[in-house]
């Protein structure tokens, strides 16, 4: 075999493997009989095309729904959650709006960076909305479009916040910088390279997306400012209105919103391990919502206000490998006995 008929080869693999048994000669044909004599390599014009082309390929597979990859509909399925997560984030600051309000005309003369502090991010919310409505009506293309332009303003606040902190407006790239963050970064990533969040939804079935919601309902009512001042005072007025107090029932709060954040994440792992699919999606939604269990309070707009980019992608990144080497050894003792059965047939 020539070098040059062996690098084909190597890039020719990156093609899908149903694609290569049907294509692959006469795609090596074709590249061996038009290449020059005397060459050892391909050009970085063949490379590229040929790179581009499996790429394509692989993503209309992945788009069809007919890549047989168990990563394929876990991404469907991160996306639904991913999504889901987003509306929740978006309902908080729906019901928190007349708290924040009341807040904000407390400032005074710091009434108008009261007012980009506490409502900048609801134009972020009502794109994710209008996303979300467009993907479930099965609008694929223009949701897709939608979410990268969206995410990648989201990704540039994200950055210039937590890098700049003290600059003006900044406090809305900081507060994006949480959880909204990577969900938005999985959500726009099952639109790319998944059947979508629609696809997804059919594979959970109506019984875990009622879950999922009553959970994520739950979730939202125990991180909301009404909730809260209603619990904190009695009443849904001005929130902290009783500074003496407030020093000890905020802990006994978020303890009990910890206690919910962790409960939830049980009951997905139990919900999504039954299927190779649902332990791989779990895999993917877990480490991007982990690192924020802790500061997820009533404090702040979006939880996570004081993040910093390299720590959040170091976190998520840990939390994936840990969460799938444990699906890998979970995994294993069904991964062998099917090698025997192979073996002995």
């Amino acid at each position: 075999m020539s070098t040059l008929e062996d690098r084909y080869r190597r890039l020719l693999a990156l093609y899908p493997a149903a694609h290569r048994e049907a294509h692959g000669p006469e795609m090596l044909s074709v590249l061996m009989s038009t290449a020059r004599p005397g060459r050892n390599r391909p050009s970085p014009a063949e490379t590229a095309d040929l790179v581009l082309g499996a790429a394509r390929i692989r993503r209309r597979h992945a788009t069809s729904g007919i890549s047989a990859s168990p990563w394929t509909d876990a991404l469907a399925i991160t996306g639904f959650l991913a999504t889901l997560l987003l509306l929740a984030e978006a309902a908080r600051f729906v019901v928190n709006i007349p708290q924040l309000a009341q807040l904000s005309a407390d400032r005074g003369p710091m009434l108008e960076y009261g007012l980009v502090y506490d409502f900048g991010t609801g134009p972020y919310w009502l794109a994710w909305t209008a996303i979300a409505v467009l993907a479930w009506r099965g609008l694929r293309r223009p949701a897709t479009v939608a979410a990268c332009a969206v995410t990648a303003v989201h990704t540039v606040l994200a950055v210039y916040g937590t890098a700049l902190p003290h600059d003006p407006g900044a406090s809305v790239g900081a507060s994006l910088a949480g959880p909204p963050l990577p969900l938005a970064l999985l959500a726009t990533a099952s639109l790319l390279a998944s059947p979508g969040p629609r696809h997804g939804a059919r594979l959970l079935g109506r019984a875990r997306i009622t879950a999922a919601a009553a959970l994520a309902g739950i979730l939202v009512a125990l991180t909301s400012l009404p909730l809260f001042t209603l619990a904190f005072q009695g009443d849904l007025g001005s929130p902290y209105a009783h500074p003496g107090r407030i020093s000890a029932f905020p802990q006994i709060w978020n303890a009990l919103g910890f206690a919910a954040v962790i409960a939830s994440a049980v009951l997905a792992a139990v919900a999504l391990a039954r299927t190779r699919e649902g332990r791989r999606a779990f895999a993917l939604v877990a480490p991007n919502v982990a690192p924020f269990v802790m500061p997820f309070t009533i404090f702040s707009t979006s939880a996570g206000d004081a993040v910093t980019l390299p720590n959040l992608l170091a976190k998520c990144l840990i939390g994936f490998a840990v969460t799938m080497l444990c699906v890998r050894l979970a995994e294993l003792p069904s991964r062998n006995r099917t090698a025997r059965e192979r073996t002995a047939a």
